[in-house]
């Protein structure tokens, strides 16, 4: 992506209209003294209108995670600077972010080009025009260039193919004044050996950066898969354990239904011994103490004194 070092007064995405924004309006100017150090990739320019509106456009290599809240973060840090001690609310002006990223920000979203304004939840009441956001994200934008026609349009078709244009030779469409400048600072910083191992730099970091994003995102989705398993280890086991629970309490229902039936068995057994207790005379013994005995001792004692009674009946 070319880099527009001296663009700030040549981009006219989010000026309102009727407004400019001239050299004079630029409020942190970019200075060609950089450090070697400097591989952040990112243009940061603030300017002022002549209606007095603030402006901060930044051009940024990756569209990281933390793009978003950074644009609000700086944006609302340039709009609350405006006031000094003593100042009231009315001298606040509009600010406008500009934010030109080589890269998908919004994935489900087709316009390259997109407005933030602060609205109610009906999308039909702004609450105030103090607060716009302007993103664009370079890889949407595909015209060629014979379909360029707004100003916006030839900056970015600039920015997105500056690296392969030839400044002694640009295309008719691209032979305006704006771009004749920023192709005349982009051959000169291709001549400097400073500007190579800052761009040698810059082309590290952002290879790095895009390294962490992508283990970040394997990360993600492995700790993502990682929880899919867990969770369905944790079904499969509490299922094991409703299964196990309905199996116990089939078996202590079936226990319960064999100790009824043992109960009644013995109840039956202990009515038929004390019957016969009373046929031979014999003292009759107490349902609690029958009922203590085993079932197999007093199916037995029951068919003894079954006949015993039989043999008093039909004796020899």
């Amino acid at each position: 992506m070319a880099r527009p070092y001296r663009l700030a007064d040549q981009c006219r995405v989010g000026t309102a209209a009727g407004a400019t924004i001239g050299g004079s309006g630029l409020l942190n100017p970019y200075s060609e003294k950089m450090a070697l150090d400097d591989k952040v990739s990112i243009l940061d320019i603030k300017a002022r209108d002549d209606q007095g509106r603030l402006y901060n456009l930044e051009m940024q290599m990756l569209a990281t995670a933390s793009l978003v809240p950074r644009l609000l973060y700086y944006w609302s840090k340039i709009y609350s600077q405006q006031l000094g001690e003593g100042d009231d609310y009315t001298r606040l002006r509009p600010t406008i972010s500009i934010c030109f990223v080589n890269g998908v920000l919004f994935a489900e979203w087709p316009e390259h080009h997109t407005r933030f304004r602060l609205l109610d939840a009906t999308g039909q009441l702004c609450l105030t025009g103090d607060l716009v956001v302007h993103v664009i994200e370079l890889p949407k934008f595909t015209k060629n260039l014979a379909e360029l026609r707004m100003p916006l349009d030839f900056w970015l078709y600039f920015f997105k193919n500056g690296s392969e244009l030839d400044a002694d030779a640009l295309p008719a469409a691209l032979n305006r004044p704006e771009q004749r400048k920023a192709m005349g600072v982009l051959k000169m910083l291709a001549q400097s050996d400073m500007e190579r191992e800052l761009y040698e730099g810059r082309l590290k970091a952002k290879r790095d950066m895009q390294t962490l994003e992508t283990m970040r995102d394997q990360w993600q989705r492995q700790a993502f898969e990682s929880q899919q398993l867990y969770e369905a280890a944790n079904r499969e086991r509490e299922a094991a354990n409703r299964e196990r629970e309905a199996a116990n309490r089939e078996r202590e229902a079936a226990n319960r239904e064999r100790e009824a039936a043992n109960r009644e068995l013995k109840r039956e057994l202990a009515e038929r011994i004390k019957l016969c207790e009373r046929l031979v005379r014999r003292p009759v013994s107490s349902t609690d103490e029958l009922l203590e005995s085993p079932v197999e001792e007093l199916r037995e004692r029951a068919e003894r004194i079954e006949q015993e009674v039989t043999q008093g009946m039909n004796p020899v």
